[in-house]
């Protein structure tokens, strides 16, 4: 029995009977003394030759057919120089040599053989004569493969020979029509496909997945993807319009992947790729307006679902992200493939209409919530500064997410004075839990008591859910999740301190410290309401995990290292008990003498203020003094001064990023703000309007939903540009009322923000893909 594939690509099982003679059993025999091969076969080398294990199969035997047909039970007379095994034709394709191979087709009609038979294949591979001769092209050509392909359409083996495939692990699924288009080789793919070659086998090996290390390349399995991803234009163009088998557009990979998500995987943000990339993606979609207006091949997902834009900002892809979401066609037939359209321009003011369907959050799993909560990669902070999600954001922030946020600032801040004023009047005789006096001040700090376990819970609530719904990685906790932690920490701590008081237990104190020093530094988050104490706030988040985590596990190393060796060095019997002088001495001498007190002491020596004095009467006070020079040398002279240039490099590091850090974070708080509200208040504050941007190829109006916003460009001056409107309308009147004067609460938030949109207007330097941010919607 062999296995064989449907017309669409997709594998049938279909019975099949080999023809066996005397040179097929003497191979097999041979090659049952050979071992398979260890490693990863290459595809084809002249280094390596095939295994020689030739696998048995059932067959039918020249012997039995010869009595069936009278003939005395005897195989077809064949002169040994006119036998052909494996190694013959294998070496005959791959030397180029059609000589040997003329008498081929004559011997498989002879002996009713197949190339496509077992002791044809190499077992370990599955690689036969036709891929043997793929892989040895001489002038872009091999004129064997010809002799093969009639010798295989005469025998009834064609369609077989040329679709058959790898079968190990490492190289499965790939075809000679695969290996034609590696080779950017037009004239074998036209000849390939001629001859019943199927364009939707998938190559989905070990090879062609996507790993983290190792050699590999991902094409998207399907040799249109492999022509695309491998910048191949006459390529695409023939397999999708050839007259034998066309490739679609639409097919998908056994990831789901299209071949649109095929080539942001294969993206990688350099210049020359980029630009290839981008050029072939823009092609494609223009490609399959052509062969369906109806498709909408962008709008496919694929197992994860997620969208060729998606995967592009979940996996980073910086500048193919930047290219969709601000693609620009000025062609009239491909215009409405746009996601940007020019509304107006004035000199280099450029008003822009971007389409946020896809972007905007108020579409479940959004391009933002992608980069915010899904993304992984270490460019989340540049790509959260792409217009339009830029503004988009900001404008989200003066809409109502600032609002709310300064409005937790201020009842955490309520929620900690009262934390801290209970704290401080807890009582201080007696066993928890306390009695209640009846006393105002004993009812004051009651009530206090039940709001700060109040608040506890549902801090505690609120960060279990935050975990639970966004998963995050430890990278993400590192980026912009640092005070989640620190919040479920505080509300751990106390909560457990409300148990252990309610136990009668007096340790209930330094937990609800503990608390209480973790809560003040919480503070800090809110620092992302300010642009310039937020870019303080992240330098310091950097510093610490940096170079402050890495400076204490060394420091812990060589101060308990050092502790324990003078612990050891001074270690004496016990003594009795001696007069007031000797027990002084005996004080002073015993200041090393146990593990605790040692690593106090060598701290104090870290911080400059240890003392070199000891007692005089040490056996070894030599080696003592210099193992504590030796330790000072290498902590306070040497680490404390790598942590200080260490810290100083960091900050010159990370000053050029920190703002785009700062508002990754701010975005990630804006998000969680929205989720909280309720389904039609997100509908009332949603951002963008409904605007008509031109015609659909069918000529009906093409309505999108679109963010506006004002631009810089002083590189468009002496450019034609595409305008909506000819000259700038009456847009900025309707935006008038934003700028009336609030009262009250509202007043001083709107000072707020007007203080925070001042910020706004340093210009944001690190990241060239953004426009300033004082450029206002």
């Amino acid at each position: 029995m062999s296995s064989s594939d449907s017309e669409d690509g997709s594998p049938s099982n279909k019975f099949s009977l080999q023809f066996h003679d005397t040179t097929t059993e003497e191979a097999i025999s041979k090659g049952e003394k050979e071992g398979k091969r260890d490693g990863k076969p290459p595809m084809d080398s002249a280094m390596q030759k095939e295994s020689g294990k030739i696998p048995p199969s059932i067959g039918i035997n020249f012997d039995f057919l010869g009595q069936a047909q009278g003939n005395g039970g005897k195989a077809p007379d064949i002169d040994p120089k006119d036998v052909y095994t494996r190694d013959r034709i294998f070496a005959a394709v791959a030397n180029e040599d059609t000589e040997d191979l003329a008498g081929l087709e004559r011997y498989l009609q002879r002996t009713l053989k197949k190339l496509t038979n077992d002791e044809f294949i190499d077992p370990d591979t599955g690689k036969t004569c036709l891929l043997k001769a793929m892989w040895n092209l001489r002038n872009r050509k091999n004129d064997t493969i010809p002799i093969l392909l009639k010798a295989a359409e005469n025998t009834d083996n064609l369609e077989k020979l040329v679709n058959a495939p790898y079968t190990d692990d490492y190289y499965r699924g790939q075809t000679a029509l695969h290996i034609a288009i590696e080779k950017r080789n037009l004239d074998l793919v036209k000849l390939l496909m001629e001859n019943k070659a199927r364009v939707h086998v998938t190559a989905d090996g070990l090879f062609f997945q996507q790993k983290k290390k190792g050699v590999s390349f991902y094409f998207g399995e399907l040799p249109l993807s492999l022509a695309a991803c491998t910048n191949q234009p006459e390529m695409v163009e023939y397999l999708l319009n050839n007259s034998y088998h066309r490739a679609d557009l639409s097919a998908k990979d056994t990831q789901g992947n299209t071949v649109l998500h095929a080539l942001v995987l294969v993206a990688d943000d350099t210049e020359e790729n980029t630009e290839i990339i981008t050029n072939m993606y823009d092609d494609i979609l223009k490609k399959s307006i052509k062969i369906d207006p109806q498709m909408k091949l962008e709008e496919r997902d694929n197992v994860e679902g997620l969208t060729p834009l998606k995967l592009a900002a979940k996996l980073g892809k910086l500048e193919l992200l930047k290219h969709i979401i601000r693609r620009e066609i000025e062609e009239p037939e491909y215009r409405h493939l746009s996601r940007k359209f020019t509304e107006w321009t004035y000199g280099p003011v450029h008003t822009s209409l971007y389409d946020i369907s896809s972007v905007d959050t108020y579409e479940p799993d959004s391009v933002l919530e992608t980069i915010v909560f899904r993304s992984r990669a270490d460019n989340r902070h540049k790509m959260i500064v792409l217009e339009p999600l830029n503004h988009l954001l900001q404008e989200k922030w003066d809409s109502f997410a600032g609002k709310i946020f300064y409005l937790k600032f201020f009842l955490y801040i309520l929620y900690m004075s009262i934390f801290t004023a209970t704290a401080y009047h807890r009582p201080l005789e007696g066993q928890p839990p306390f009695p209640l006096k009846g006393t105002a001040k004993d009812n004051i700090r009651v009530v206090g008591e039940v709001i700060i376990m109040f608040g506890a819970i549902y801090i505690f609530i609120c960060q279990i859910i935050y975990f639970w719904k966004r998963r995050p990685s430890l990278q993400i906790l590192m980026m912009d999740g640092y005070f989640e932690v620190l919040f479920f920490l505080q509300a751990s701590l106390l909560l457990c301190s409300g148990i252990v008081y309610l136990a009668g237990n007096e340790v209930y104190v330094a937990l609800m410290v503990f608390a209480l020093v973790i809560g003040w530094v919480n503070m800090l988050y809110y620092t992302r309401g300010f642009q310039q104490t937020g870019i303080y706030s992240v330098m310091i988040q950097k510093t610490i995990l940096r170079d402050m985590l890495r400076f204490l596990l060394v420091y812990i190393v060589f101060l308990f290292g050092f502790a324990a060796a003078l612990v050891t060095l001074i270690g004496e019997a016990p003594q009795e008990a001696a007069n007031g002088t000797e027990s002084g001495e005996k004080e002073e001498a015993n200041s090393y003498s146990s593990l605790y007190i040692s690593c106090l002491e060598l701290f104090k020596f870290t911080i400059g203020m240890g003392d070199l004095q000891f007692n005089e009467n040490l056996k070894f006070k030599h080696f003592f003094m210099f193992l504590l020079i030796l330790y000072v040398v290498l902590t306070y002279v040497l680490l404390l001064n790598m942590l200080i240039a260490l810290m100083s490099e960091t900050v010159n590091r990370v000053s050029s990023e920190s703002k785009s850090i700062w508002k990754l974070q701010r975005a990630a708080t804006i998000l969680d703000i929205e989720r909280f509200l309720p389904r039609f208040v997100r509908k009332k504050l949603r951002c963008g309007l409904l605007l008509p941007v031109g015609k659909t190829r069918d000529g009906k109006t093409d309505e999108r939903w679109c963010f506006r916003v004002e631009e810089m460009q002083w590189g468009s001056f002496g450019k034609d540009q595409v305008s909506i409107n000819e000259e700038p309308g009456d847009k900025v009147k309707a935006n008038l009322k934003l700028y009336k004067q609030p009262k009250g609460w509202s007043h001083w938030v709107s000072r707020v923000q007007e203080r925070a949109r001042e910020e706004e207007q340093v210009p944001l330097n690190s990241v060239s893909t953004s426009p300033s941010d004082g450029e206002k919607v």
